[in-house]
């Protein structure tokens, strides 16, 4: 951002360092989903449909950003936005987990499979997963 003002140069992006880093994504206790099945699925299916609909109509998605971001306008319209995958691959998974262990983020090495949960992903998105080499958790 400081640079499209002129006050900084960019000498590496984060994705340079850290490349394919997931930045966000949801918690819920086993308890939550075991009370909230279905509202659960709802909200997997309403992000996917949030999903679809940046993909498909980027500049119409773009104009809601400073809204509700608070971020000007003329860089909501050109920030980039990360390529949605519904499951991400467990190579850049392990890797940032590994980061977190080493950073002291997370204090054990947990296996990555008691951290994720595609239970609630829809059928058709697993199946991506699966086409792109991914395991089923």
């Amino acid at each position: 951002m400081l640079e499209s003002h002129g006050a900084s140069r960019i000498l590496a992006s984060f994705h340079d360092v850290v490349p394919n880093w997931v930045f966000a994504g949801l918690y819920f206790s086993e308890e939550y989903l075991q009370e909230n099945p279905e509202l659960t699925q709802k909200v997997l299916n309403g992000l996917v449909k949030s999903f679809e609909f940046i993909k498909t109509n980027e500049k119409e998605a773009r104009a809601f950003l400073p809204k509700y971001t608070r971020v000007k306008e003329e860089l909501c319209m050109i920030a980039a936005l990360r390529e949605y995958s519904p499951i991400e691959p467990m190579k850049n998974i392990e890797e940032q987990k590994q980061l977190m262990v080493d950073y002291g983020f997370i204090k054990s090495n947990s296996p990555i499979e008691n951290m994720i949960d595609y239970r609630f992903i829809p059928e058709e998105l697993k199946n991506i997963g699966e086409a792109q080499g991914e395991e089923k958790l």
